[in-house]
């Protein structure tokens, strides 16, 4: 799953169910960014503030993202599908203060402090899904694979 500089959730919101407040409990919302580099709710002209928390269609797993003016701020957080930790993350401003990235066995798979380091994700077999490396906050660099037997890398 890609993310397009015009909007933060183009491609996922095909695939996603996007909501705001707990799982399951919140209205449909769509989130894009825009070409300042904050995200806003699709129509308002105030960059977002709040929680969305989204399922990923396929491997049904949770993302919660928190945002204070149109910027990643607060915990982030990722669930496999049965329930399990993937990954904790906090940011401030926009920018990864600190990371921690579970294997599905539960073993780390990745730790990323102050800011800077390599925050790596798995697939459910526990094949590489994401690696983002990050200096002084800012991610500088994302490589996706696909997971083993997805002939269209998704």
């Amino acid at each position: 799953m890609m993310f397009k500089h015009t909007s933060i959730l183009a491609a996922a919101l095909l695939a996603l169910g996007v909501g705001s407040g707990s799982p399951g409990g919140g209205p449909l919302i769509e989130l894009e960014k825009r070409g300042d580099g904050l995200t806003y709710r699709k129509g308002d002209p105030a960059p977002y503030t709040g929680q969305m928390i989204m399922t990923t269609r396929g491997t049904n797993e949770k993302w919660v993202s928190n945002f204070k003016e149109g910027r990643r701020d607060g915990l982030f957080a990722v669930f496999y599908s049965n329930g399990k930790r993937k990954a904790d993350a906090m940011f401030a401003r926009g920018k990864l203060v600190s990371g921690i990235t579970w294997k599905p066995d539960g073993t780390e798979g990745s730790r990323v402090e102050k800011g800077t380091g390599t925050f790596l994700m798995f697939h459910p077999d526990g094949s590489k899904a994401r690696e983002s490396v990050y200096e002084n906050g800012v991610r500088i660099r994302r490589s996706d694979f696909p997971s083993a037997g997805a002939a269209d890398g998704q």
